[in-house]
């Protein structure tokens, strides 16, 4: 059973729609979730993975119950989606839960902000910076500037498969080499050569399915 986390201002549709047939020829049953703020889900605000890591601790909860514990979990998420798995992994998952799919990152919301600001925006952060911590502490009741995926991952204990591209644009791959290296749990990493933000899937098909197939396997027990 996977649990798929769209990314962010996205859809569950756009983000997993070509690795969709592959899960469904892979025996897998899958839960789209549109995550809070967008879609069909409630909420005003998006959280950037930092509150929809409880959102994703209750769906987890609720699939348990449904089909009694007796599938194997796999939280699997996109952009914001994997942070939000990310973040969901320093908590005390059950033990239905055997492996998380991250896929393109990133480290946290403040880092994100900052290079978005920076390189795609050509803007000074440190102008913003106030501002934006302010009105996320104002609408979330969070103060951004303590949180990150990295804490997560250091009390994370299930295995992590971490994928991104080289060539992101949007989320640089050193934000995945930063998660990586603060994974406490078994883990493995998967970087594709070329491909843009969210494109790994559609530039490297065989190797990402050889790869997601490997994690299944190992971790199916």
């Amino acid at each position: 059973l996977i649990i798929a986390m769209h990314g962010w201002r996205s859809s569950w549709g756009q983000d997993f729609g070509p690795i969709a047939k592959f899960w469904h020829d892979s025996d897998c049953s899958v839960l789209f979730c549109d995550q809070r703020g967008q879609g069909l889900s409630g909420g005003e605000y998006m959280g950037f993975g930092v509150l929809e890591q409880f959102d994703c601790l209750k769906w987890i909860e609720y699939m348990d119950k449904r089909f009694g514990g007796s599938l194997p979990i796999y939280l699997g998420g996109v952009s914001m989606g994997a942070s939000t798995v990310l973040f969901a992994s320093g908590n005390d998952l059950p033990k239905s839960v055997k492996g998380i799919v991250a896929d393109c990152g990133f480290n946290s919301p403040h880092g994100i902000w900052k290079y978005v600001t920076e390189n795609n925006l050509k803007l000074p952060y440190v102008l913003y910076k106030a501002l934006a911590n302010n009105i996320y502490l104002s609408k979330t009741q969070v103060d951004i500037k303590t949180v990150c995926c990295a804490d997560a991952l250091k009390n994370c204990k299930v295995p992590v498969l971490f994928i991104h591209g080289t060539d992101d644009k949007f989320v640089p791959v050193t934000m995945t080499y930063e998660n990586y290296k603060a994974c406490a749990s078994k883990k493995k990493l998967f970087v594709v050569p070329g491909a843009d933000h969210g494109m790994s899937y559609l530039v490297d098909r065989e190797g990402y399915e050889a790869e997601v197939k490997a994690f299944w396997a190992e971790n199916d027990k």
